[in-house]
């Protein structure tokens, strides 16, 4: 099911191939998805290798997490266009015979998902000019050296609901008033984001439950795969590992949305989580790690921060089951100066 996602589709394919065929030898023949987790980057690429199959002479899904996971993936395309030989050799020996095939055969679409490191594709773009590279990926910086981008939003509210009750209720069903009405606050809960809609649709659908009542045992079942659902794509597993690798990166990063998480989750002052670091350059770092990986977004003038309610959702219940809620107290206390700027260890309790 592919809702809410055609002009993306058609300006992804006028962005790969402007300029005619030739265009696979430009550098127009490159571009990276970026986004929130879940939110549909590879399903895009997916239906984009799908409805464009017939015009490259060959078609390849790279899993790209990593350089070995790269490696891998090429590794297997040589076992697929040359299995006795590849059946004889080594794991970098079948990935170089898969470059020099590349270089050989001009006119295929190589897509690169889930890129954690941009600089990882660096190598193989400059040794094979003569297809189209298409890459997903959940960080949105360090991407200006290496290929155009194209940011990927959420879907929009129609579609969203469409989406969902499609999924909850079968394709042969119309949803009634009731359970339309019922289906638009659950997608506007879901904050119309793709994965969590098809998480949620598949739930409904195999257990019966009521889209009211789904409502109602959101911050539950956030981590919970039925039928026709990876276990390690549900919502709160794919925001897990990118939490993962944000503390990586940058531990007062996750300090600082952990206590986003019991705000209001549009047009947070910059300034006032500004009490959760010693200086600026420290909140400007963390902030910019959260947004590298899109979990938050900035206002116009970047003074103001917004995160996805569902991020929310999943933060409150991850930080609240070993103990008292994880950024609850910080969020307290920087309402609390906000409210009572002479006192600094005045705190707001959260309602």
């Amino acid at each position: 099911m592919f809702f809410g996602r055609e002009s993306e589709l058609t300006e992804l394919r006028r962005l790969l191939a402007a300029g005619g065929e030739a265009a696979v030898i430009q550098v127009s023949g490159t571009r990276a998805i970026h986004g929130l987790g879940g939110i549909g980057k590879s399903t895009l690429a997916l239906h984009y290798a799908h409805a464009h199959r017939h015009t490259y002479r060959l078609v390849w899904w790279i899993n790209a997490a990593g350089t070995e996971q790269i490696i891998a993936s090429l590794t297997s395309l040589t076992t697929r266009l040359c299995p006795q030989w590849a059946a004889t050799t080594g794991v970098h020996e079948r990935a170089a015979w898969a470059i020099l095939w590349l270089q050989w055969h001009p006119g295929w679409l190589l897509v690169f998902d889930d890129v954690d490191r941009p600089d990882d594709l660096r190598h193989y773009l400059g040794a094979l000019p003569d297809g189209h590279h298409l890459a997903t990926s959940r960080t949105a910086t360090g991407w200006h050296a290496i290929a155009p981008t194209m940011s990927l939003g959420l879907l929009d509210p129609e579609a969203a609901i469409a989406l969902l009750c499609t999924l909850a209720l079968g394709e042969s069903h119309s949803p009634t008033p009731t359970q339309r009405q019922d289906a638009a606050a659950l997608a506007a809960d879901l904050g119309h984001l793709p994965l969590a809609l098809e998480q949620a649709g598949a739930y409904l659908f195999e257990t019966g439950t009521s889209l009211a009542e789904y409502r109602k045992i959101l911050s539950d079942v956030m981590d919970t795969a039925v039928g026709g659902i990876d276990p390690e794509r549900t919502i709160a597993r794919v925001w897990h590992h990118t939490l993962a690798a944000i503390k990586q990166r940058n531990p007062q990063a996750i300090t600082l949305l952990s206590a986003m998480a019991w705000l209001a989750p549009d047009d947070i002052p910059r300034s006032l989580l500004a009490p959760l670091c010693p200086d600026p350059r420290t909140l400007g770092e963390a902030l910019g790690a959260l947004h590298a990986y899109n979990m938050i977004s900035h206002s116009a003038d970047r003074q103001a921060l917004s995160v996805h309610r569902l991020v929310q959702t999943v933060l409150r219940k991850a930080g609240s089951q070993d103990g008292p809620p994880h950024g609850r107290r910080e969020a307290e206390h920087v309402v609390g100066r906000l409210l009572y700027p002479d006192s600094a260890d005045e705190a707001a309790p959260l309602e």
